[in-house]
C-alpha cells in the first residue's frame, strides 16, 4: 500500500489521518531485465508525434498548480535557459525527487520558464511506472503526463524519442527509492538507463534540482522485519524488505501545504562517452560511472541552493 498522511490543520481534521490511495506497484519488476519499469511488448503503440501536446498546452494547468503550492519561486539556469532551448532540439530533463510527491511542482516551475523563454512549442514526454496505468484513478494522469496510452519498453522509448524534434524526455531516476530515504537527500538512482538514452540518441541532459517541498514527506526508521509480520503478498514483502535492508527508513508522503519558496537550479550536462561498449558487463560499468557523475553533480547543485 502507498499511504498519504494528511497534515494537522489542513482542513481534514486536527489529527493525522491515513488515507489509502491505491497499490504502489502491480507487479514486481526485475531491475536488470526492465530497469525503466516499462511494459515488455513486441507491439509498438501507435504514437504520432503530430498529436503530442506542447509545453504551452500544459502551461495553464501547471501554472495554476504552482500558484497553489508555492507562494514564491526562485529559478537559476546555467547557461541561460533560452540559450539551451535554442541550441538543443532535444533534451533529457533529469529531476531529483525529494518527497514522493515532489514530482508535482518541479515540472510546473520549469514549464513556466521554458514557455516564457520561447520554448512553448517543445513537446515533453515522460516515463512513469507502469503501476500508474494499472489503476483507473491514475491511468488518465499517466496518459496526460507521458503522452502515451500505455508504457513503452526501453527500445520503443528510444525509437520514439529519436523520431521527435523539439522534444524533451522527462525522468526522475531516483524513482521509488524516494520512499526509502530522507526527502532532503538524493537517493540512489533506481535506473541509470536514462544515461544510455542520452548516449544513444546523442542528447544532452538538463539537470534540474529543487528545494522547498521536502516537508511533503515524513521519514522514519523502520525495522525490515515488519514486512514479515504484515499480511502482504510476497512481491510486496520482497520489495519493501530489499529497500529497507539498505536504507532502514520509510518515507510517507504528506498532504502538500503551500511552500514559502520553491527554488530550482538547472544546468546542462553531457555524458563523457559518445558510444557504449558491446560487452554487456563493460556497458553496465560505463553507465554506472556516467550515472554517478550525474548524481554527484546534482548533489553539488543542491548544496549551491542550500548555501
Amino acid at each position: 500500500m502507498s499511504l498519504l498522511i494528511l497534515r494537522s490543520g489542513s482542513g481534514f481534521g486536527d489529527r493525522h489521518k491515513i488515507v489509502t490511495f491505491g497499490r504502489m506497484w502491480r507487479d514486481h519488476h526485475s531491475f536488470e531485465d526492465n530497469p525503466l519499469n516499462v511494459e515488455k511488448s513486441d507491439e509498438i503503440p501507435e504514437i504520432r508525434s503530430v498529436n503530442l501536446r506542447k509545453l504551452s498546452d500544459y502551461e495553464t494547468v501547471t501554472s495554476k498548480i504552482l500558484s497553489l503550492v508555492a507562494k514564491d519561486t526562485q529559478f537559476l539556469c546555467r547557461p541561460a535557459l533560452d540559450q539551451i532551448l535554442l541550441e538543443n532540439e532535444r533534451l533529457i530533463v533529469v529531476f531529483n525527487h525529494a518527497s514522493p510527491i515532489s514530482w508535482i511542482p518541479a515540472p510546473c516551475l520549469l514549464t513556466a520558464h521554458c514557455v516564457a523563454r520561447g520554448g512553448g512549442g517543445r513537446r515533453p514526454i515522460a516515463v512513469m511506472d507502469r503501476f500508474f496505468y494499472s489503476l483507473p484513478i491514475f491511468r488518465d494522469l499517466a496518459k496526460f503526463v507521458t503522452q502515451s496510452d500505455r508504457p513503452l519498453n526501453f527500445e520503443q522509448l528510444v525509437e520514439h524519442f529519436e523520431t521527435l524534434k523539439t522534444a524533451d524526455l522527462v525522468v526522475f531516476p531516483e524513482g521509488s527509492n524516494c520512499f526509502f530515504g530522507e526527502p532532503t537527500e538524493m537517493q540512489p538512482f533506481r535506473s541509470d538507463r536514462f544515461v544510455e538514452i542520452a548516449i544513444r540518441t546523442k542528447t544532452p541532459m538538463l539537470l534540474c534540482v529543487h528545494r522547498g517541498s521536502e516537508e511533503w514527506g515524513i521519514s522514519f526508521p523502520v525495522d525490515p522485519r515488519w514486512t514479515e509480520r504484515i499480511p502482504l503478498p510476497a512481491v510486496f514483502k520482497n520489495f519493501f524488505r530489499d529497500r529497507l535492508n539498505t536504507s532502514g527508513r520509510l518515507t510517507v508522503p504528506l498532504w502538500p501545504s503551500p511552500m514559502p519558496v520553491f527554488k530550482m537550479r538547472c544546468e546542462i550536462h553531457r555524458p563523457k562517452l559518445e558510444t557504449l561498449a558491446e560487452d554487456r558487463a563493460e556497458r553496465r560499468e560505463q553507465l554506472r560511472q556516467e550515472a554517478e557523475e550525474v548524481h554527484k553533480k546534482m548533489r553539488s547543485m543542491l548544496l549551491e541552493i542550500d548555501s
